[in-house]
């Protein structure tokens, strides 16, 4: 019995000494480096937001509005050379001043107009961007939009209703914008930009009342 117990008490011994050995070469889950994998279903998702990537390709950028017309409220804007993502269904509007207005979800959801239909566009493909694009030469020249303003516009002193009249624009005129210039909001918290206008005359005009000049 004695020699028995000797042999079997050897035996556990020795397969604990087999089970340390090959356990400590048993790599762990520390060690083992698995290769990140790239789904279908992620690399369309990739690709269909890379289609759907558009750029400002428009110096003074554009204003966002909350419909498919010049008319409807402001929501936002986009500056140049800023990266926008069109809506899915997105495929273009003719608004009713024949411009075509496009929906984007990103990074303000809303309608921007890209341009009249034998224009060259205001937006540009996100893939045929270059590191440093040449922009174009700034056009401060803008016109009465004869849907928003078919009676023409008043231009104030100052950028409020309530301020003086200087004058006033007839509907299709142009008129020049000052230089570096900018929306300003109503004084009033009425919900209108305003921009300041140096040709015909001097003073303040409605901004949604403007459309870029058509050659």
């Amino acid at each position: 019995m004695n020699n028995l117990g000797l042999r079997s008490q050897s035996f556990r011994v020795l397969a604990l000494i087999v089970l340390a050995v090959m356990g400590s070469q048993l790599p762990t889950l520390a060690n083992i480096q698995t290769k990140p994998t790239t789904t279908n279903s992620e690399a369309q998702m990739a690709q269909s937001r890379s289609s759907l990537c558009r750029i400002i390709g428009e110096p003074q950028g554009l204003a966002v509005h909350a419909r498919p017309t010049p008319t409807s409220p402001v929501v936002g804007g986009v500056g140049f050379k800023t990266e926008v993502t069109l809506a899915n269904n997105s495929g273009g509007t003719r608004g009713p001043d024949g411009r075509t207005w496009v929906e984007i979800s990103a990074p303000v959801k809303g309608y921007i107009s890209n341009s009249f239909p034998d224009g060259k566009g205001n937006l540009l493909e996100c893939s045929d961007q270059t590191e440093n694009p040449k922009p174009k030469p700034v056009s401060l020249c803008r016109q009465i939009d004869l849907y928003a303003a078919p009676k023409g516009v008043v231009v104030r002193e100052k950028p409020s209703r309530f301020s003086e009249q200087v004058g006033g624009v007839v509907s299709g005129a142009r008129v020049r914008l000052v230089e570096n210039y900018k929306l300003i909001p109503d004084t009033n918290g009425e919900k209108r930009d305003w921009v300041e206008i140096s040709e015909p005359l001097e003073g303040f005009i409605s901004a949604n009342t403007l459309i870029m000049c058509r050659k």
